[in-house]
């Protein structure tokens, strides 16, 4: 939550959520509220939609879908926070989000690697910032610039977090 959070209140664009949370999505949805900047969640499992439903506002959409595969992510993202299921379907919309500002995905730890297949997509994104100072992980991504040298979000990416396309992320 302290990466998205930060990354919320720096920008100013849509936002996109894949897979909702008893965490994410209320806050989401609270921090949109005021401005009423525009916020898209999406559901494949209905017992989760039914919580996220109740979110549903003039600036808030919400979907229940039946296939990942049907979700065109085409729009110009601000933030794309993924925590979707199943898991090894992150890295195939991360594929669609690279035009996306910043893509947020929760559950990073190394030890999910072979839940998540991350490491498949890493070469699509010029940046990676990992944040590990909280649990469970948040890895950001994104081909906009080094976020350790953005004053925005420098505090929060210390060179131990920092990993360019490069370098190996799990070993």
């Amino acid at each position: 939550m302290p990466v998205l959070s930060r990354f919320v209140s720096e920008t100013t664009g849509p936002i996109l959520e894949l897979g909702v949370g008893f965490c994410s999505t209320p806050y989401l949805h609270w921090v949109c509220y005021p401005t009423k900047r525009r916020l898209v969640s999406y559901e494949n499992n209905p017992e989760y939609y039914k919580f996220c439903e109740s979110w549903k506002d003039e600036f808030h959409e919400t979907h229940c879908i039946a296939s990942w595969d049907s979700v065109k992510l085409s729009e110009p993202w601000s933030i794309a926070f993924v925590d979707h299921s199943p898991p090894e379907r992150r890295p195939e919309e991360m594929k669609k989000l690279i035009h996306s500002d910043y893509v947020i995905v929760h559950d990073t730890e190394n030890n999910n690697e072979h839940r998540y297949h991350l490491r498949t997509i890493r070469h699509l994104y010029k940046y990676r910032f990992k944040y590990t100072k909280a649990y469970p992980y948040t890895t950001v991504y994104t081909n906009k610039g080094d976020l350790s040298k953005d004053d925005r979000f420098k505090d929060l990416f210390t060179n131990d977090n920092r990993q360019s396309n490069t370098e190996q992320v799990y070993a």
